[in-house]
Parts: C-alpha cells; sequence; structure tokens
C-alpha cells in the first residue's frame, strides 16, 4: 500500500490501535486510578453511556497513553480518535457537538493539571470546531464500518467475502468534499479508499472492480486560476508602474539601448556582406582578367 496523505484529520492509521486501548480502558477489570476522576462532574450531558466520572477515567487514561508513546502522529490522530469516542460512543450521538468539545476540554484540563500533561493537547483540541469534528466523525464512520467487515469470516461467497458496504457512505463523503473544496476530507477519503481498496484486493483476494472504492478525485481551482490572476494583476500594475515610477523612464531606456544595440549588429551585419560581396566580385573579375591575358 503506498504511503498516504497528510491531512488534517489523519486518523487512517492506527484506527485499530486506539479502539482497541479504549475498550480495555472501558471494560469492567480496569481498576485503574486516575488522579481528579473520582470527583469529576460535568452538567450539560444529556445522556450518556457512563457517569461522569467513569468518562473522566476512560478518557483521562487514554490521553495518559497517547502521552507515553511519544509519538507526535500517534498523539495528534489519536486525539481527534477521542472525541469521536466521547461524541458517539459516551455520549452516543445524542448531545451538540459543542458540548461534547467543552466536555472534552473540561477532561484535558483534569490531564493537565491533575496528571502532569503538560498542556500537550491543547492545540489539536483546540483546534477542533463543529466542522472539523463533523468530518472526524464523517471518517471514523467509514472505519467502523469497514472494521465490521474485516473481522467477520470471509465467507465462500464473493458478495459476502468481498462486499464491505462502504460504498454508498464513501461516495456520499466524496459528494460532500467536492463541493464545499474540502482538500484535507477528499485526501483522507483517498487515504482510506488506498487502505480499503488493499484489504480486499490482496487479503480477501477479491476479483474484480465492483469491490472497490471509485477514485476521489477534486479539480484543484487553484491551480488553474492563480496564473490567470497573475497576469490580471501584472496587466493592471505594469502600466502605473510605467507611467508613476522610475520603472516607466528605466525599462524605456533599457529598450532604447538595446533596440540601438540591435540595430549597430544589422548594420555590422549588413557592411560585412557588402565587404564581403565587394571582395568576392573583384577576385572574380581578377581570375577573368587572367584568363583573357593567358588566350
Amino acid at each position: 500500500m503506498s504511503s498516504s496523505i497528510n491531512t488534517a484529520y489523519n486518523v487512517t492509521s492506527s484506527y485499530k490501535e486506539y479502539k482497541h486501548k479504549l475498550d480495555s480502558l472501558t471494560s469492567p477489570s480496569d481498576t485503574t486510578w486516575i488522579p481528579g476522576c473520582d470527583d469529576f462532574t460535568y452538567s450539560r450531558i444529556s445522556s450518556s453511556k457512563y457517569d461522569s466520572a467513569n468518562i473522566c477515567k476512560i478518557a483521562v487514561g487514554f490521553l495518559i497513553h497517547l502521552k507515553e508513546k511519544n509519538i507526535p502522529s500517534y498523539e495528534e490522530e489519536g486525539c481527534r480518535y477521542l472525541y469521536y469516542w466521547l461524541h458517539v460512543k459516551a455520549l452516543e450521538n445524542k448531545n451538540p457537538i459543542e458540548n461534547t468539545l467543552d466536555l472534552y476540554k473540561k477532561l484535558n484540563g483534569t490531564f493537565n493539571e491533575e496528571n502532569d500533561g503538560d498542556n500537550k493537547f491543547d492545540k489539536c483540541i483546540h483546534q477542533m470546531n463543529k466542522d472539523t469534528c463533523d468530518k472526524i466523525q464523517r471518517i471514523f464512520s467509514l472505519h467502523e464500518t469497514f472494521n465490521i467487515f474485516v473481522n467477520q469470516e470471509p465467507s465462500d461467497v464473493a458478495e459476502k467475502k468481498c462486499n464491505s458496504n462502504c460504498s454508498e457512505l464513501f461516495s456520499s463523503y466524496v459528494n460532500d468534499c467536492r463541493e464545499i473544496y474540502d482538500y484535507d476530507f477528499c485526501n483522507e477519503l483517498k487515504n482510506f479508499r488506498e487502505y480499503h481498496n488493499s484489504f480486499v484486493r490482496n487479503i480477501r483476494a477479491c476479483q474484480g472492480d465492483q469491490y472497490l472504492l471509485p477514485p476521489v478525485e477534486i479539480l484543484d481551482t487553484r491551480i488553474i486560476v492563480a496564473p490567470f490572476v497573475l497576469i490580471l494583476v501584472i496587466s493592471l500594475i505594469l502600466p502605473l508602474l510605467y507611467k508613476f515610477t522610475p520603472f516607466g523612464p528605466w525599462i524605456h531606456q533599457r529598450i532604447g539601448k538595446n533596440k540601438n544595440m540591435l540595430n549597430n549588429i544589422i548594420e555590422e551585419e549588413k557592411h560585412f556582406i557588402d565587404n564581403y560581396e565587394m571582395k568576392k566580385d573583384d577576385s572574380k573579375k581578377r581570375y577573368y582578367k587572367l584568363l583573357y591575358n593567358s588566350s
């Protein structure tokens, strides 16, 4: 599989590891004590799978895990995945994105103040907004659907063995990314497509394009428009420079000098050719004269 494109939504590379870690933290057998979580409360939650103290224990425990890994890309992607887990798994997608983000910031505060967090995830969390969180949720929903397919026992029936059930969801997201020209979102969909198609082709050994996700192509209008904008700007600025700045007389003088040099070169070449032709004629005359005298 080719290397993935770096985007603002990078989530593809370590999805399974994040899910496995959070599943272990939610297990009743996990009795790890997390400082600051026993008394943690948050009143703006209308519905939740866990109580506030348990959410704190799981979320802060995951942030501690990310910090201990000390791998920047793993930390950043994991920071995004934790938002997804909070919003979809813990709060069951029943609370506004703004409330989930507010909860996330409060949990991060407990991580920083009570667990030596060193403000490690402040930048990642504060960069999140309603739009980016919506995209993060969409991308992880694709991974959730695909993960169900990956974990199924392969069937002898091609339709069950090779159909991941991601095609319809993937195509709708591609249409959205094209409409709003979100290049990061489109590129993350490309990453998912590469990951998906590689598994279907190489692991499940499926034959036929009908089981593969289609290409994600978006017309980069920036590349097309930029040259025209540059030409327009130059055409507007040059007359002003010529008329109101020393650039005008200077370029006029340079053009004049170059024109004179060109004229001089042409004159010299013409003079040289004329001299050459005259010498050529003289030599011919002497030759014929010698022939005449010898006869």
